[in-house]
């Protein structure tokens, strides 16, 4: 069985707060997976130190989108109205089309609410996420700098996917 088979035959369905431990794990080990690599040390100790990740899913979980495969949460969604909020997936399951199973679940979303485009942000530091969505009809429509609270002026892409 081919990997896209394989993903389409997973499970996506809405977040649980049973999901919240596996949803932060996830979130925390993608994160480092597209940062760890590129962006400055100040931005990636802030990152460890402040702890949002877990902050934003005990919040957020009943806002978001999971794919699963026998219990196990491979890559997890948010969309907010026309925004594809946040999209990420395991490290061990990049790869396999979760992240496009994903974001296609997502885009259906914005389209059914009435939107005829889905956008979103991404920091320029996450270069494998631009290129990601890029492949998949994203194009630039800007970019935002701004000084993050490490202190270290980052750069955010703004891309839009009209359907």
């Amino acid at each position: 069985m081919n990997n896209n088979s394989r993903v389409a035959n997973l499970l996506i369905r809405p977040a649980t707060d049973a999901d919240i431990p596996q949803m932060i794990e996830l979130a925390r080990r993608s994160w480092l997976s597209a940062f760890a690599q590129t962006a400055p040390f100040a931005v990636i100790s802030w990152w460890a130190r402040v702890d949002r990740t877990r902050t934003h899913y005990e919040k957020h979980w009943s806002e978001m989108i999971v794919l699963e495969e026998a219990g196990a949460i491979a890559g997890l969604l948010q969309v907010i109205e026309a925004e594809i909020n946040g999209l990420w997936v395991h490290p061990s399951r990049q790869g396999e089309g979760v992240g496009t199973r994903l974001l296609r679940k997502g885009e259906q979303i914005v389209t059914d609410d009435g939107h005829e485009a889905a956008w979103l942000t991404c920091s320029a530091y996450n270069t494998r996420a631009l290129a990601f969505y890029g492949r998949r009809g994203y194009a630039e429509t800007g970019r935002t700098r701004y000084v993050h609270e490490s202190g270290v002026e980052l750069v955010d892409v703004t891309m839009e996917h009209r359907f």
